[in-house]
């Protein structure tokens, strides 16, 4: 059996374009974070990446990696508020990857969850 290479316009086949997918995903999560952090954190100065590499030893690259770290970080810092910055996480990621639809059981929305389950619809689709 052959198996043709499917290819658009730009002549990336179907897998290549699912990986630039995931990765340019991966950006947008990073982005969503930080433009979160900036709208309720009134200074230019504050780089939350920044912070949670010198306070934490959590660097940009690695926050996909460590979830639970990142969310813990989050909730201690901000109290209740955090709530607000992963509501507004949430809305910036959904409007730039629409595929992802997340349905948190008991209709509960719990901040960890919508991000594993994110992570691992990036994955499989790439």
């Amino acid at each position: 059996m052959q198996v043709e290479k499917l290819t658009t316009k730009n002549n990336l086949s179907i897998l290549e374009q699912k990986k630039v997918i995931s990765t340019n995903s991966y950006s947008i999560i990073l982005e969503a974070i930080d433009e979160s952090f900036a709208i309720y954190i009134n200074s230019k100065k504050f780089n939350i990446f920044l912070y949670l590499e010198e306070e934490y030893g959590l660097n940009k690259q690695n926050i996909l990696n460590n979830i639970n770290k990142f969310v813990d970080i989050v909730e201690n810092l901000f109290g209740s508020g955090a709530q607000l910055i992963e509501i507004k996480i949430i809305e910036l990621i959904n409007k730039k990857i629409c595929a992802f639809a997340y349905n948190p059981p008991n209709g509960e929305l719990i901040f960890k969850k919508y991000l594993v389950e994110l992570l691992y619809f990036l994955k499989i689709n790439q």
